[in-house]
């Protein structure tokens, strides 16, 4: 997934340095020490929190948006404009953004500087602006009537997640809740989801034998994939540009009948293969692990695939990556569709959730052998999948209520998978 840009850097390298005949060295790894340039945490956060007194490991423990936030800010204030970038904005995930709303996040600028009497630019950029915001609510799906004053929509900091720079913006991951507290986007009531494992799954597991001192989250490994075709075929369908589906007109007269497609190898003789290379360069520096690229089985269907993390870091990552694809895919001539369906009678483009339980120290309790190192206890597995089958038998109406949007009801209500048949295999 190494980018083509860290490539040409290491092609110049050799073209210009001086060579050494009868030498050889081991590979330096050096041309791809920007990945994760543009997010911050670990090493990137840390150079910058030592300056004001901390270190990166502040961000490990939430608590730090009330005893640390000042700091924590001045630190991302540097490293925003060190990178080019003086507007900040809460980055939240608007209700019924899938599926429905065009636009799959919600955001507003700001810029991070102001003037004084004397007209000299000064920093505008503390702990309180970095932790909380609010903006309007009144025009997202909010349980009912209330007063005027209680139209406001509150944001506070994601801390599960990590802050992102792109352009001259820096990205706060953030809920965004209502005056009473009911959820106006899709991320919180992913945090209390997680608050509720964590709380009565330790309370399983510890029964069980597990050391859970350190926490339970759930991982994840959200695929993407898409279509990439021609942006002047694009063009001639208004319906694919108003629906991002086709709703009219015959089938294409060639399929996916033999799978030819499939796996097959990525050519350069069509943009598609320098288009995801973009595409992956970019997410490389954003911290976005995208590992696997291939051809998918319907004709001009492609896949990224990341390695797996945090439930809510993934979700956000694959936003990230969602607008980017659509955004490089014009650069080389392309359109890049994300809708479940986009053509009948063919695949659609799947997200697939690469779902398990982990606690924080490392132990994923649905690999066996590493369960059982850790507990000892041979019933341990067989008890806890009894209870995730148990869980999807008595909650299956929640599960399709959870999976069904338009696009993937098309998708998925065709020959892929019928969206009302959940079955687990042992």
């Amino acid at each position: 997934m190494f980018s083509y840009s860290a490539a040409a850097r290491v092609l110049a390298r050799r073209t210009f340095a001086p060579s050494i005949i009868g030498v050889r060295t081991f590979a330096s790894l050096e041309a791809y020490e920007d990945f994760g340039k543009n997010v911050f945490t670990g090493k990137v956060a840390d150079e910058y929190l030592q300056k004001h007194g901390l270190s990166g490991d502040v961000l490990n423990d939430p608590t730090w948006v009330k005893n640390h936030a000042d700091g924590v800010a001045n630190a991302v204030f540097d490293w925003a404009i060190d990178n080019g970038a003086n507007v900040f904005c809460h980055w939240f995930q608007p209700m019924a953004s899938s599926g429905v709303r065009h636009g799959q996040t919600g955001q507003v600028h700001n810029i991070m500087l102001e003037f004084d009497k004397s007209m000299e630019v000064k920093k505008d950029f503390k702990g309180k602006a970095l932790i909380k915001g609010e903006t309007d609510g009144s025009s997202y799906p909010n349980g009912g009537l209330r007063g005027t004053h209680q139209a406001g929509g509150y944001l506070a900091i994601d801390t599960s997640s990590p802050i992102t720079l792109r352009g001259d913006t820096i990205f706060i991951p953030s809920v965004f809740v209502s005056y009473y507290g009911a959820s106006l986007d899709e991320k919180t009531p992913l945090l209390r989801a997680n608050n509720a494992l964590n709380a009565e799954g330790s309370r399983l597991f510890e029964k069980l034998g597990l050391d859970v001192s350190s926490g339970i989250r759930t991982n994840i490994g959200l695929e993407q994939e898409m279509f990439l075709v021609p942006r002047e075929a694009y063009y001639n369908r208004p319906d694919l540009q108003l629906t991002g589906r086709t709703v009219i007109g015959k089938n294409a007269p060639r399929g996916q009948e033999l799978c030819d497609h499939y796996m097959a190898p990525l050519s350069s003789a069509t943009p598609a293969l320098s288009c995801m290379q973009e595409i992956q360069d970019e997410c490389w520096r954003m911290g976005i692990p995208l590992k696997t690229r291939h051809r998918e089985v319907a004709p001009n269907q492609f896949e990224f695939a990341p390695l797996f993390g945090t439930n809510t870091t993934q979700i956000d990552q694959n936003l990230w990556v969602m607008q980017i694809i659509e955004e490089v895919a014009p650069k080389h001539g392309l359109a890049a569709l994300l809708q479940e369906k986009p053509f009948n009678d063919i695949n659609g483009s799947g997200k697939h959730n690469n779902w398990s339980i982990a606690t924080n120290s490392g132990v994923n309790i649905l690999n066996p052998e590493q369960l059982l190192d850790a507990t000892g206890n041979d019933v341990a597995f067989p008890v806890i999948m009894a209870a995730i089958v148990a869980a999807l038998d008595e909650h299956g109406d929640l599960m399709r209520m959870a999976i069904s949007s338009p696009g993937n009801d098309f998708r998925l209500g065709a020959c892929e998978a019928p969206p009302a048949i959940i079955s687990t295999y042992l």
